[in-house]
């Protein structure tokens, strides 16, 4: 698989580090490597902490969700 971010060869990240669900998980599988994925991983404190995200709040997980999906240059999966 041809990463969509770095646009190199990789392997997908471990479904179980994935922590989106539905569609926009699948496409993390399918089009993301795990070095992004990884690279993400260290982002995603950053934005938490950030934006004090509470995940009780939908608004926030789709927050959290816009910002993945930015980061890794992915189109948002309906």
């Amino acid at each position: 698989m041809v990463c969509k971010r770095c646009g190199r060869e990789g392997a997908p990240p471990n479904p179980k580090r994935v922590g989106f669900a539905g569609p926009f998980k699948e496409k993390v599988q399918k089009e993301i490597c795990e070095t992004c994925w990884a690279e993400w991983e260290g982002v995603e404190i950053k934005v938490i902490n950030e934006y004090r995200l509470n995940f009780f709040e939908p608004q926030h997980r789709e927050m959290l969700r816009k910002a993945c999906a930015d980061f890794l240059k992915m189109e948002e999966a309906e």
